[in-house]
């Protein structure tokens, strides 16, 4: 009884520790072109909650005019339907900019195939350098919520071990 238990909160344990990991894209320069890394980022959400997605700018070989960064959807975005939510707008960068700089950190809430472009700006908005994602998001509807699952192994459970002391006995 003690075992199934212990199983079923490591089970729940799990699936909660991997919905919180983000998914961290890092985005590097070659010049005037943006290599985004992962380029396509694979998304399974589950119902009413989302997946964080977080771009980090490495700023090794980025043009030194560069200072400001903006995430653009084409059509649709995986963090809501406002325009605010498809042209993400990063804080100024530092100056002189640190190895690594966290620019975005955002929810995913709806499903579908999400395509973007990344821009690095210079002080007069003039675009600096470019690259291009995508994020492609499907939702996983369970039957049942986290507290539903716990209450029917515990019944299974108890059903279990009502049969082997009776079939024992």
């Amino acid at each position: 009884m003690t075992q199934m238990i212990v199983v079923l909160v490591l089970l729940v344990g799990f699936v909660a520790f991997a919905q919180s990991e983000p998914f961290i894209v890092k985005i590097g320069c070659r010049d005037e072109t943006l290599t985004v890394d992962p380029n396509r980022i694979d998304a399974l959400i589950l119902r009413g909650s989302g997946r964080v997605v977080e771009w980090t700018l490495e700023t090794d070989g980025c043009p030194v005019t560069a200072r400001y960064a903006e995430i653009h959807f084409d059509r649709s975005s995986p963090f809501g339907e406002t325009p605010a939510d498809r042209e993400l707008l990063a804080p100024e960068l530092p100056e002189p900019p640190p190895q690594s700089v966290e620019l975005l950190r955002r929810e995913i809430f709806l499903p579908g195939e999400h395509r973007y472009r990344v821009v690095l700006l210079d002080a007069d908005r003039n675009v600096v350098a470019k690259g291009e994602g995508r994020i492609s998001a499907r939702v996983i509807a369970p039957a049942m919520s986290t507290w539903g699952v716990i209450f029917a192994g515990i019944v299974l459970a108890a059903l279990f071990w009502g049969l082997r002391r009776r079939l024992w006995a």
